[in-house]
């Protein structure tokens, strides 16, 4: 089963987490996962894998915009899809949490299933997503590899 995270990364930060929720999804049986920058999206891939999870660095208050270009301009069908998103952000009020949020909404703009696992499923809260904030991403390691496994395992349950 194919899985895919797609990120933009500025400082490295959000590649690191990426890498992170790619460890996560690695922990599920049967899971390929690719991983891809924004500049090298794998379009076949992207076509044939059931879950895409979305990373993008905060930038006033929402995603960055070369994430948000990137939905309003792939040809990509996600629909069907499971979707989540993570991200990074230099301060709690930097806004990640809005910027999760309307990821959410992208997703679901483009026919997506959104999923987190939120508080369902116990410690550590994934909620809207995964955050790390001020480059602690090391820090939230734990909070990324879970989303990372969560939705996996939501993936291959589905599908």
């Amino acid at each position: 089963m194919k899985l895919a995270i797609i990120y933009y990364s500025d400082t490295g930060n959000t590649k690191a987490a990426a890498e992170y929720v790619k460890t996560g999804m690695e922990q599920v049986e049967g899971a390929e996962v690719g991983v891809f920058s924004l500049e090298a999206v794998d379009e076949s891939f992207i076509t044939e894998a059931k879950a895409v999870v979305f990373g993008a660095p905060t930038f006033y208050a929402d995603s960055c915009w070369q994430l948000k270009k990137w939905f309003d301009e792939t040809k990509i069908s996600l629909a069907g899809k499971l979707g989540g998103t993570f991200g990074t952000a230099g301060f709690l009020q930097g806004g990640c949490e809005v910027a999760l949020q309307n990821n959410i909404v992208r997703m679901m703009c483009k026919g997506m299933l959104c999923y987190s696992g939120g508080t369902a499923l116990g410690k550590p809260l994934t909620h809207l997503g995964a955050i790390a904030l001020d480059g602690h991403v090391d820090a939230e390691k734990e909070q990324f590899i879970t989303l990372g496994k969560r939705i996996a395992e939501k993936a291959k349950e589905i599908f």
